[in-house]
C-alpha cells in the first residue's frame, strides 16, 4: 500500500471514528457545577426538556425547543448545598486566631449575618438570584458541558484510533492488504454500518420520546411557562416559586428605579477633581481624565453577592469609561463552589474587554479567586501585576469566615503573622499602589514606608484617603450594602459604595477619588473628588491602633 493511500486510509479511519463516538461523547458527559445554592450535575439527554431532579422531593420539567437544537434535553440533578464548617486544622490551629480577633467585630461574620442569617432567605434569594441573572448560569454549563463532550470525544477517537493503528502494524502490510482486498467492493457495508450505528442511538430515543408535559398553571406568565411539576414538590412549588418570583422582582426594580437615577445624577456630578494639586493642569476647557495622562479605575469591595449592585458597578465603569475594575475581595458569602455564580454576574456586567483585579477577602475561599482567573481576572497572591500602566501589589486575606462557625484559616499564618509577612514582601517589591482586603493587614507596610498608597474594603464603612505612617490609605465601605444580621442579595438594608479613582500614569500615584452612593431609598449620590495627600516622609511613631468597626 503506498503511502498516499496509507494515509488517505487514516484520514477515513479517523472520520469514521469521530462520526461513531460523538454521540457517545455528548450522551456521556456530565459537568459537576453549581444551581442556585446547590450543587449539581449536568447531563445531556434527547428528551427535548429541561429535568431538574430534586430526588426524593420530585423533579421540575422545563419545555427545551427553544433553548436546545435537535430535540436534545439536558438532566440537572440537585445535590446538597454546600455549607463549609471547621475542620480539624481549624480547631487546633484555628482557635488562637479566633480568640486574638474576638475584639474585632470585622471577623466576627457579622458584616452579612455570621450565625443569625436566615438559611431559608438566602436559598430563596440565590435562587431569585438565578431567576434574575440566568445568563451566568447558562454561560457556566455551556462552558462545563463543552469541555466535558471536547475531552470525552477526543479520549474515544485518540483510543479507537490507537487501537486500530496498533492492530495494523502488529498484523502488518500483507495482511492487512489480504484484509483490504477480501473487503474490495463492499465499502457501501462499512458506510451503512456506520450509518446504522448512528442513527439506531438517534432512532431509539425519538421512538422512547417522553408524553408532553403537563404545565403547572402557577407559572402561567413567567419563564417557567409549561413547566410540569412532579411528586412531593408539587405540594410546595406554589408557594416556594411565588417566594422566588417575588423577592426577583422587587430586586429588579429596586435596581431598575437605582440605575434610573444613576443616570440623572451622572449628568451633573462634580466634574473637575484635583488637577492642579498634583501638578496636573489638563488643556483649557477640558475637565475630564481622558484629557489628561490619567488612568481611571473602578474600585469595589464587599459586594457579597449582592447581583443588583454588580448592575450598578458595571454602569458605572461603562459611564466612567474606566480603564479597569479593582475589587477589594468578598465578593461571596461564604466562598463555596455554588457562589462562582456571584463572581460570574459581576464579571458578566462589567464591560466586555474591562481589565480586571481581585484579591481575595475572608468571606471569599481559594476556590472564589481559582474561579476568577479561569475567567481571565488577575488576582494578586503575593503577587504584583500591571493594570493600566500602575503596579499593584498584594495578597489574600488568610482567613474565611463562615457562618455559624467564625473566621478560620486557609493558611499557616494568623492576619497579624500574614500583615508582617506582607510588609517584608513588601519592602522588596516594586510597585505603586497596594491592594489588601483587610487594612489592618495593610497597615504594617505603610507604616514601614514599604508601601506609599493602599486600597481595601471589610470595614464596611469608608475611611480615608488619609495619611497613615508613611503613606497614604483609602478604605472603601460595602459596594454590596452588606449590613450586619441582613440578607446582602435584594434591595439595599444601608447605603452602598463604589468609587472612582484616578491615577497619574506619570508618577504613578492616585490623584483623588470621587464615591459613589445608594441608600436604601433608591437614592444616588455623587460626592465631590476627594484629593489623596502626598505620602509623608518617615518618622519614627508608636504603634497606632486600629479603631473597632462592623463589617466582615
Amino acid at each position: 500500500m503506498s503511502a498516499r493511500r496509507r494515509f488517505s486510509a487514516l484520514i477515513v479511519l479517523l472520520a469514521v471514528v469521530a462520526v461513531v463516538t460523538l454521540p457517545w461523547a455528548v450522551f456521556s458527559a456530565r459537568a459537576d457545577l453549581s444551581f442556585g445554592p446547590h450543587e449539581a450535575r449536568y447531563q445531556i439527554t434527547a428528551d427535548s426538556r429541561l429535568t431538574i431532579d430534586f430526588g426524593p422531593l420530585g423533579k421540575l420539567l422545563v419545555p427545551a425547543e427553544e433553548y436546545l437544537p435537535l430535540g436534545l434535553g439536558l438532566t440537572v440533578d440537585i445535590g446538597q448545598i454546600p455549607v463549609s464548617g471547621e475542620t480539624e486544622d481549624e480547631t487546633h490551629t484555628g482557635a488562637s486566631e479566633r480568640r486574638s480577633e474576638r475584639d474585632d467585630p470585622a471577623d466576627s461574620g457579622g458584616g452579612v449575618g455570621g450565625g443569625a442569617v436566615d438559611a431559608l432567605g438566602g436559598d430563596v434569594a440565590s435562587y431569585a438570584s438565578l431567576f434574575s441573572a440566568p445568563q451566568a448560569q447558562i454561560d457556566e454549563v455551556v462552558d462545563g458541558l463543552s469541555r466535558e463532550i471536547l475531552s470525552r470525544w477526543a479520549l474515544a477517537v485518540s483510543i479507537v484510533s490507537g487501537v486500530s493503528v496498533a492492530t495494523a502494524f502488529i498484523l502488518g502490510p500483507s495482511r492487512v492488504a489480504g484484509i483490504g482486498r477480501a473487503f474490495v467492493g463492499k465499502e457501501l457495508i462499512a458506510i451503512g454500518l456506520v450509518a446504522v450505528l448512528v442513527l439506531t442511538s438517534v432512532g431509539t430515543a425519538v421512538l422512547t420520546r417522553p408524553k408532553p408535559l403537563a404545565a403547572d398553571p402557577a407559572f402561567a406568565g413567567t419563564p417557567l411557562e409549561g413547566a410540569q411539576v412532579t411528586g412531593r414538590l408539587g405540594g410546595v412549588i406554589d408557594a416556594a416559586f411565588k417566594a422566588v418570583k417575588d423577592f426577583s422582582d422587587d430586586n429588579d426594580a429596586f435596581y431598575d428605579q437605582v440605575l434610573a437615577n444613576l443616570r440623572d445624577q451622572w449628568r451633573t456630578r462634580p466634574m473637575t477633581g484635583n488637577w492642579s494639586d498634583q501638578g496636573i493642569v489638563p488643556p483649557a476647557g477640558a475637565d475630564e481624565p481622558a484629557h489628561a495622562d490619567v488612568s481611571t479605575f473602578v474600585f469595589g469591595s464587599d459586594l457579597h453577592c449582592n447581583i443588583g449592585m454588580a448592575r450598578v458597578v458595571g454602569s458605572v465603569a461603562r459611564m466612567s469609561d474606566a480603564d479597569a475594575y479593582i475589587d477589594g475581595g468578598d465578593v461571596t458569602m461564604t466562598g463555596t463552589s455554588a457562589e462562582n455564580y456571584c463572581l460570574d454576574v459581576l464579571d458578566d456586567e462589567l464591560p466586555e474587554k474591562l481589565p480586571r483585579m481581585i484579591v481575595k477577602g475572608n468571606h471569599d475561599s481559594t476556590e472564589t479567586t481559582n474561579h476568577a482567573g479561569s475567567r481571565g481576572w488577575k488576582v494578586l497572591d503575593d503577587s504584583s501585576a500591571q493594570m493600566s500602566g500602575v503596579t499593584f501589589f498584594g495578597g489574600p486575606d488568610p482567613r474565611r469566615t463562615v457562618f455559624g462557625s467564625g473566621p478560620q484559616l486557609e493558611t499557616d499564618l494568623t492576619a497579624d503573622q500574614y500583615a508582617h509577612k506582607l510588609s517584608t514582601e513588601a519592602c522588596t517589591t516594586d510597585f505603586d499602589i497596594m491592594l489588601i482586603h483587610d487594612p489592618r493587614i495593610g497597615a504594617p507596610s505603610l507604616r514601614a514606608g514599604c508601601a506609599e498608597y493602599s486600597l481595601s474594603g471589610h470595614w464596611h464603612r469608608r475611611v480615608g484617603p488619609e495619611a497613615l505612617g508613611g503613606g497614604v490609605r483609602y478604605v472603601s465601605s460595602t459596594t454590596g450594602g452588606a449590613l450586619a444580621n441582613a440578607l446582602t442579595p435584594g434591595p439595599l438594608k444601608m447605603d452602598a459604595q463604589v468609587s472612582i479613582l484616578r491615577v497619574d500614569n506619570r508618577t504613578k500615584r492616585p490623584i483623588d477619588v470621587q464615591v459613589i452612593t445608594v441608600s436604601p431609598d433608591q437614592k444616588v449620590t455623587i460626592g465631590d473628588w476627594m484629593t489623596f495627600p502626598r505620602p509623608l516622609p518617615l518618622i519614627a511613631q508608636p504603634p497606632q491602633a486600629e479603631p473597632a468597626t462592623g463589617g466582615g
